[in-house]
């Protein structure tokens, strides 16, 4: 399954803030820091400002997305009125050879 870029860097992000915080965590308890609730505030921050980042990248791609379907969606729209207007000249032509055959047809029947 392929997966979108934007995907694969939250990810990314994601693993490396929680890497970052389990190294912290693990230097703190190896040099006895006394600034647990310090540290901790800190890495709510983090985690906060990360959590803003994200949903507002997902907001930004959603919309991306819904901009560029709608983009596609007046282009098809606008291709199939050029070909509906093909198909319209063309049955006009047709009408107006089937009216010269009638005109031969009622021609020679009399």
């Amino acid at each position: 399954m392929k997966q979108d870029r934007w995907k694969l860097f939250l990810k990314a992000l994601w693993g490396a803030v929680i890497a970052l915080l389990v190294i912290s965590l693990i230097a703190g308890l190896i040099g006895g820091s006394k600034f647990w609730s310090t540290m901790l505030a800190g890495s709510v921050w983090v985690i906060i400002q990360l959590g803003a980042l994200t949903l507002l990248l997902i907001i930004v791609v959603r919309i991306k997305e819904w901009i560029e379907k709608q983009v596609a969606n007046v282009a098809e729209q606008k291709a199939a009125g050029t070909e509906l207007q093909m198909l319209r000249q063309s049955m006009e032509r047709i009408e107006e050879k089937v009216d010269r055959i009638e005109k031969v047809l009622d021609g020679i029947s009399e």
